[in-house]
């Protein structure tokens, strides 16, 4: 590549919603602009590739007004968000849709949560189906609106360090065909991805055992960025022990078939999960995600069970959207079915006994509205979503246990950004220059609710928000320290 080929007023990082939706707001508003992805491929993975297409804000609709978004937001994180941060989502997220509609992406409205889907819809049936569905469509779409505006979209090209030292700009350092290739630009944007992919910082923040955690992602969000990022002196936030994802089949680990859907909150939050002993260990009501970080903070990540009877089966099990039942066996997953409590714990291998009581306690405290004095607890105050159910008592014969596994899809925490989107140092102040987007950031996923707000929507609204500032601090009236 010549100079000229690698000099540009942004570099984006990353070709996901959050590194397009940068781009193309940057491009629109006069910047020119070079994304670096490191996939090689016309149709290169990412989780915005392979998403499930539904924008929203913890089940909510993304229409909404402001005041319904924010206390959205700080019921679902217990207040763990940051206010600016929930404040520019909440603000933002409508004109995020309104924009993408702008840009020829089209949505349709599946009912419940699902009013903004990416069309064609993804949601038709277990394992993993992409190509030519919205996820697929909205990067393809965006990528040909930004050549139309000048921009370009680097294949190959793997970011690898950040100087900014330099009176040029700021230089990022990436491997393109296995060369370093320097691309000069006024201001960066990191949008790719976090660390899903990465075993050694799931290990060090999620699991010590990754190996026993599927990747339900992409593979490529392998924390480049997070490195980058940290290397130049970015605060990182909290939440970064918490993820999204759900639990699975354990088979899934094996069986494609299996991941990333059918997964199992409805039968999660209707039945009981178990360890290894046979006793369980987190408050189902919580939700499926809760549970999935729950399974993942276990010793052995592989040793939980889900228990429930065949009223659940037949009812909530039966009645999501892409539901376990069926899918769950027609795909190969494992399903133990026993007419006693006893004969099932024989076929998991946990103690008869310690089985038999943990289901007889659960089911007195739901006959008798004492949850709440469980141990550990059960929330009652249940919400029925796609998600989640209330609990059902495990009474009628066959009862049933799934083997289960933990699927990380992102990661909550990340790199800290202020309401703009600005990279933020440890003093708490913007990083001249430096900019994140998307699920490579944190400030409003995680805390000790394992909050999850939405990974399409933040991702979207964030890329606006730092193109935005890039072109406001880049005018005539605009400085780096507004």
């Amino acid at each position: 590549m010549t100079e000229s080929d690698t000099r540009s007023d942004v570099v984006v990082i990353g070709g996901g919603i959050a590194g397009l939706v940068a781009a193309n707001r940057a491009a629109q508003l006069g910047k020119s602009v070079i994304l670096l992805e490191k996939g090689t491929d016309e149709k290169y993975p990412c989780n915005t590739r392979w998403t499930g297409g539904t924008f929203h804000i913890h089940f909510t609709d993304p229409l909404s007004n402001r005041d319904k978004l924010l206390s959205v937001i700080e019921s679902a994180t217990k207040g763990f968000a940051h206010k600016e941060l929930a404040q520019a989502l909440a603000e933002d997220s409508p004109r995020l849709i309104q924009w993408l509609w702008s840009e020829g992406i089209r949505t349709i409205n599946l009912g419940g949560y699902h009013t903004c889907i990416l069309a064609p819809p993804s949601r038709t049936g277990p394992g993993l189906e992409w190509e030519g569905r919205g996820g697929d469509v909205m990067l393809r779409t965006l990528e040909a609106n930004l050549r139309k505006l000048g921009g370009r979209l680097v294949r190959g090209a793997r970011a690898r360090a950040l100087d900014l030292s330099s009176p040029d700009g700021v230089v990022v350092d990436a491997e393109c065909g296995g060369k370093t290739t320097y691309f000069r630009a006024g201001d960066v944007v990191i949008a790719d991805g976090g660390f899903p992919a990465d075993p050694e910082l799931i290990r060090a923040h999620i699991s010590p055992h990754p190996e026993k955690i599927l990747r339900r992602n992409a593979g490529t969000a392998t924390g480049d960025g997070f490195r980058m990022a940290m290397a130049v002196g970015a605060a990182v936030t909290g939440g970064l022990d918490c993820f999204y994802g759900h639990l699975l089949s354990r088979d899934a680990m094996r069986n494609n078939r299996l991941w990333p859907r059918p997964y199992l909150d409805a039968l999660v939050t209707s039945g009981i999960v178990i360890d290894g002993e046979g006793r369980r260990f987190a408050d189902e009501g919580n939700g499926g995600v809760y549970m999935a970080n729950a399974v993942a903070r276990l010793n052995d990540p592989l040793s939980a069970t889900l228990v429930f009877d065949h009223a659940t089966w037949t009812g909530p099990g039966a009645k999501s959207i892409i539901p376990a039942n069926p899918h769950l066996p027609n795909g190969g997953g494992t399903i133990h079915k026993a007419q006693t409590i006893a004969e099932l714990a024989g076929m998991i291998g946990v103690p008869a006994q310690t089985l038999q009581e943990v289901v007889d306690n659960y089911n007195r405290a739901l006959d008798s509205g004492t949850l709440d004095r469980l141990s550990p607890p059960r929330r009652s105050d249940w919400q029925v979503t796609v998600f989640s159910n209330k609990a059902l008592p495990i009474k009628v014969a066959p009862f049933y246990a799934v083997p289960v596994c933990t699927g990380i899809t992102h990661i909550m925490g990340g790199i800290a950004i202020d309401a703009n989107s600005a990279v933020l140092d440890k003093n708490n102040k913007p990083i001249p220059h430096l900019y994140a987007a998307g699920t490579a950031t944190g400030g409003l996923e995680g805390g000790p609710a394992i909050g999850y707000l939405g990974g399409l929507t933040k991702s979207g609204v964030t890329g606006l928000r730092a193109a935005e500032r890039i072109a406001q601090l880049s005018s005539p009236t605009g400085s780096q320290g507004a």
